[in-house]
């Protein structure tokens, strides 16, 4: 009965004896499925039986509203939110993958479709400042596969349609940085701020969908190794090494797009780039901030 006691909890509303018989073996039912449909995905039965109550139509008695669920999609999901590994890996084979064709009815190139589903994926698993994990809403009332489509179709045509965002650079602190380091060098920043903030941009927009990612929510949001690690299936020092490769792109690739657009030497290049580099999570954070 440890299950029916943790649905109701979720559900916060009683039932009789008669209605708590019928609830007992229908999630025992729904636990079998859900270990059936997803082998090596490890989510506790307390947990998934007030997850499923949590979810269930209020406008329903409790026996009808279970069985309308998505039972096995909801426990895949709250398995994802809760980090287990194997359902990440399911979630990316049986669900994001798959959408590959949805995404290319926008538009058929890889890297298109490659950073449609790095967003989606963040979406779901970790969302923004303003919103948390879209996984978390999904309320099992329909598949899981289509419900994330619906997304991810909304993200490719929010990429392929809306305007092309304008890139805000802060340079306050980058300028304040460069008057304390040497009065020359921020003369230079400000006489040729356009061609910093082209450089800069055009350096991020080369990275791969994943470096841009890792980027954002590192520098921008504050996430650790270890949940970037999670998110990408990966131990913590794999991900501190693909942001140090990451970072190391992005000064390159500015140094690269300065030295095109910018008269100057190599001394003053590389002055310009460790200051960039001191007020980089600063600069990422206002240039990738999805608002």
């Amino acid at each position: 009965m440890e299950l029916v006691l943790s649905f109701l909890a979720g559900a916060s509303r009683p039932c009789g004896p008669d209605e708590s018989q019928v609830l007992a073996g229908r999630l025992g039912e729904a636990l079998d499925r859900s270990h059936e449909a997803w082998p090596g995905v490890v989510l506790s039965g307390d947990t998934f039986a007030r997850h499923l109550g949590e979810r269930v139509p209020p406008e329903l008695p409790l026996t009808e509203g279970l069985r309308a669920l998505k039972v096995e999609d909801l426990y895949l999901a709250r398995a994802c939110l809760d980090g287990d590994r194997a359902a990440l890996e399911a979630l990316q084979r049986a669900v994001l993958l798959p959408m590959s064709r949805a995404v290319r009815r926008v538009d058929r190139s890889d890297t298109f479709v490659d950073e449609v589903l790095q967003l989606t994926r963040l979406k779901l698993l970790v969302g923004s400042a303003r919103q948390g994990p879209r996984l978390a809403e999904y309320a099992g009332r329909g598949a899981l596969r289509r419900w994330t489509e619906a997304i991810a179709v909304g993200v490719a045509l929010s990429l392929k349609r809306g305007p092309p965002r304008a890139v805000s650079l802060d340079d306050a602190p980058l300028v304040s940085e460069l008057h304390g380091a040497d009065p020359e060098l921020a003369l230079i920043q400000q006489r040729y701020r356009p061609a910093f903030r082209a450089a800069f941009a055009e350096a991020l927009s080369q990275l791969s969908p994943r470096d841009r990612n890792l980027l954002r929510l590192s520098l921008g949001q504050g996430l650790g190794v270890e949940s970037l690690g999670t998110l990408h299936q990966v131990h913590a020092s794999t991900v501190s090494r693909w942001l140090t490769r990451a970072r190391q792109s992005l000064l390159e690739g500015t140094r690269a797009g300065l030295s095109r657009r910018l008269t100057l030497n190599v001394s003053q290049l590389d002055s310009l780039l460790r200051v960039m580099d001191a007020s980089l999570a600063v600069s990422l954070s206002s240039l990738l901030d999805e608002g």
